[in-house]
């Protein structure tokens, strides 16, 4: 059983993570051939108006309900009653289909609206790439039932592989209709973006594909199980799947906040500058690519690895819950916090460092656009940490709570917002953004002090906010050094000194995490660096 654990959490974490990867190398060769920096910068905008919205109602038509049917699966399955989940299964599949046509009609319906309100030029070209992805809206919820499904077997490998097979997919079709459009027929990068967006429906149709052959390859598996169960219950279905959408929406709600928030942004940023300030639209649209669509590709995957490190606490978190040990409970929410910061700091930190690098890699080379991604580096540390947290008190049971405070959060976003982008421009909507996680971060922490951490010392914190800044310091002193004498041009130079530079010291802070036991502490293991001793009967002077 550990066994089969510990693989589906891997599925689960190489899915995720390899997938996102993925998601942000195509954008080298997707962009390189966009053409000029301007049509670049255009089209990061277009895609990025019409993916933000098409997330979030994508989070909608979902809502959290696989999570919940593969809790009831797994219940089901525990008591013998295979025909209970098969049962249920369907009537969820049913219901997702339905939602799926609903918020797919939604997000046509609203496509012109959301447009004409996002920071691009041409109101026509957003809504069309807007509504391009409606299709994939449609088919993509019921698809994330059947990997609930799977999840509620203890199967997590569909899961994982899955998400692989979609972004292959998605990737190789943006790539291949990208070039043939541009460079075989020669025709404009606005219909380029527009296939690009709809590669997220050819990724949908390879992960349906890869799940009806893997359920094909599992059926012996659940006939066994359908002919040894207990007969099917009399189940009401109605209230189970109230009870369902109940326990689901508060995950989803906060689970979304980040989408929220640059879905607020996008709303909002070219109304503000561009009618209170005079503010041309092109140059609105260049700062929106600027500070939300490119940098949110790598703050997303800082996130991502972050929140995947520490994830590992959560399960048993809702376990003790249960079991109401407040003094275990203190102890894993404290190594939980430490696996976080652990990775998110330096992370996040060396890429602000190294933001014109990281910038210039994946996109045009730009001052502006390089300051923007080191800002919003750094508001990704608090965006990390309040998801964290947040989770961390959902697994424990205290849906309200969250609710609440974010709820709050997105009313000091808006009340924020037009002050601060007004005074500071693109800058100033970060700003409004990190003051808002940077606040439901410090409560959400001073909750969880008071309630489980009031008898637990956060020594390991501490050295492992010593050891960044001790890492940190010196490696943004070293880059401005250098960058008095060199600054990287190209992408490959660029990407080089990256590698050198941030390479050498995250070794640096292995080094120190080691060297001050943290990794024994945290990890539960230590790296013993042989040190050569002279030959017997030799001396050195």
């Amino acid at each position: 059983m550990k066994n089969k654990l510990l693989s589906g959490t891997f599925w689960m974490m190489f899915g995720s993570i390899f997938s996102r990867v993925l998601g942000i190398i195509y954008l080298i060769p997707w962009l390189l051939m966009m053409g000029s920096p301007s049509h670049q910068n255009a089209a990061q905008a277009i895609f990025n108006t019409a993916y933000t919205p098409y997330a979030l109602f994508l989070s909608l038509g979902v809502a959290g309900f696989p999570t919940a049917i593969a809790r009831q699966v797994a219940e089901y399955n525990g008591q013998n009653k295979f025909k209970n989940s098969l049962r249920v299964f369907k009537y969820g599949l049913l219901f997702m289909i339905g939602t799926g046509l609903v918020c797919g009609f939604l997000l046509y319906l609203f496509a012109p609206m959301i447009a004409a309100q996002s920071a691009v030029v041409s109101t026509k070209v957003a809504t069309t790439a807007i509504r391009v992805m409606v299709p994939t809206l449609i088919i993509i919820p019921p698809m994330s039932l059947i990997r609930g499904f799977y999840q509620g077997n203890s199967d997590m490998h569909p899961f994982g592989v899955s998400q692989l097979w979609e972004q292959f997919a998605r990737v190789i079709f943006i790539l291949l209709a990208t070039f043939m459009i541009m460079n075989v027929f020669h025709q404009g990068y606005v219909k380029a973006v527009n296939y690009s967006t709809f590669a997220t429906f050819i990724g949908a149709i390879a992960c349906y594909l890869y799940l009806f052959s893997y359920t094909l390859k599992k059926m012996p598996y659940f006939r066994t199980l359908y002919q040894e169960s207990l007969p099917a219950d009399n189940l009401k279905v109605a209230p189970i799947f109230i009870n369902i959408v109940k326990e689901a929406l508060p995950f989803i709600f906060v689970g979304s906040a980040v989408t929220i928030f640059q879905f607020i942004d996008q709303l909002t940023f070219k109304s503000i500058m561009v009618d209170l300030t005079g503010m041309a639209e092109l140059t609105a649209q260049n700062l929106y690519t600027y500070f939300s669509a490119n940098p949110n590709k790598i703050t997303t995957v800082v996130i991502s690895l972050t929140i995947a490190v520490s994830e590992s606490s959560l399960p048993l978190l809702a376990t003790l819950a249960k079991k109401n040990d407040q003094r275990q409970i203190g102890a894993t929410i404290a190594q939980n916090i430490e696996l976080m910061l652990v990775a998110l700091l330096p992370s996040a930190g060396i890429l602000a460092i190294l933001a014109w690098e990281v910038n210039g890699i994946f996109f045009p080379f730009d001052q502006t656009a390089a300051h923007l991604m080191a800002f919003a580096l750094v508001c990704s540390v608090f965006m990390a940490t309040f998801t964290d947290f947040f989770t961390v008190i959902q697994s424990l049971g205290n849906h309200h709570y969250v609710v609440h405070q974010l709820i709050l959060g997105i009313i000091l976003k808006l009340a924020l917002q037009v002050p601060l982008t007004y005074l500071f421009g693109a800058y100033g909507t970060i700003l409004a953004t990190t003051l808002t996680f940077a606040s439901m971060t410090v409560i959400s922490y001073g909750y969880l002090k008071r309630h489980y951490l009031s008898r637990i010392k956060m020594r390991n914190v501490w050295k492992i906010l010593v050891i960044n800044a001790l890492v940190l310091g010196p490696a943004w002193l070293v880059n401005t050094a250098i960058k008095l004498v060199f600054i990287p041009q190209s992408k490959i130079s660029a990407f080089i000194y990256a590698a050198l530079l941030g390479g050498s010291f995250m070794l640096l802070y292995l080094f120190l995490l080691n060297k001050s036991g943290l990794l024994k502490a945290i990890f539960g293991f230590n790296v013993k660096i042989p040190v050569q001793k002279p030959a017997h009967g030799k001396h050195f002077e």
